[in-house]
């Protein structure tokens, strides 16, 4: 079966949910065959309506991330999704940490199987990280993940860009694990971090001014995640901004991606998810022709 070139919503949508059907219809046009959704927010139409929605524009929903609940991977079913992302709590990051991770994935990966789902963990740079105390390659938190994890019930979704950043190859990870990587999502990395505290996934001074904030905080910035994961002030997402500014267009950056097409091909590979990080465009780009340049460069990278 031939893979797919599919958009991922989270970055398209700035996490503004009730915005997925202009959305879902300007992916269409653009020409990806599907999409990533994000979370079970339907547009309020009823789950058949947004199934069928989405279906008459021409698109598959390969995956959808942030689905935690039975009521989800229910929801999961009706709309024949069979792929959801997994986030183990990483602890501190000691051997120990990692190794209880792995049983937290295999059990929910083994649970969210009875409903037709494979769970698939989507990472940030973190998991590049040697484990504390430790220095070989093959002892990154990613390895550890992979090695001691049943592949029946857990995959990896590799962001290609979160791994280069970390200073690693995709090429490699994918040649030394084939099999494990059903997704990938496809994001540029312009370059690797300077230093370790760029691998957190919030900016230390992100932080210092503050924790995220619900979205009825009137100092909360205009656009935010609507669910209840965060919202920032107008300055946390100027630095945000910036914290994100290694990431670009395809093609420009550090990763190979003919060398990465040319191996997830040859261990099979069901979709490749195209998402930049929104605010790697919040300067001046917009969301639409992002996600027009990346499908175009993929496109003729696959040769479609």
């Amino acid at each position: 079966m031939e893979s797919k070139i599919c958009a991922q919503l989270y970055s398209l949508l700035k996490t503004n949910q009730k915005r997925s059907a202009e959305v879902l219809k300007q992916m269409s046009e653009i020409g990806f065959d599907g999409v990533e959704l994000m979370g079970t927010d339907t547009c309020g139409m009823t789950t058949q309506e947004y199934k069928k929605y989405i279906a008459d524009l021409n698109l598959d929903v390969v995956s959808s991330h942030n689905l935690k609940t039975v009521q989800d991977f229910e929801w999961a079913q009706e709309m024949d999704i069979h792929h959801t992302d997994i986030r183990p709590d990483l602890g501190d990051g000691s051997y120990d940490a990692v190794m209880r991770a792995c049983e937290e994935m295999n059990r929910e990966g083994e649970e969210r199987a009875k409903y037709g789902i494979y769970s698939a963990l989507h990472n940030h740079s973190q998991e590049f990280r040697k484990v504390t105390g430790r220095e070989a390659d093959e002892d990154r938190i990613y390895d550890l993940l992979i090695k001691n994890t049943d592949p029946k019930y857990v995959g990896f979704e590799l962001d290609c860009g979160w791994c280069a950043f970390a200073g690693c190859d995709p090429v490699e990870y994918v040649k030394k694990y084939p099999g494990r990587f059903p997704l990938v999502h496809v994001k540029e990395a312009l370059r690797s971090a300077y230093c370790d505290d760029e691998l957190e996934h919030f900016p230390k001074d992100v932080l210092k001014l503050g924790k995220p904030m619900p979205p009825q905080n009137p100092k909360a910035a205009k656009e935010g995640f609507l669910a209840d994961i965060n919202y920032f002030t107008e300055e946390q997402a100027a630095i945000m901004y910036w914290g994100r500014h290694w990431n670009g267009r395809l093609g420009e950056g550090i990763i190979n991606w003919k060398a990465l097409s040319d191996a997830l091909e040859a261990q099979g590979i069901e979709a490749y998810i195209c998402e930049r990080e929104y605010f790697s465009y919040e300067g001046g780009g917009d969301a639409y022709t992002c996600a027009k340049q990346d499908y175009e460069y993929l496109k003729h990278l696959l040769g479609r």
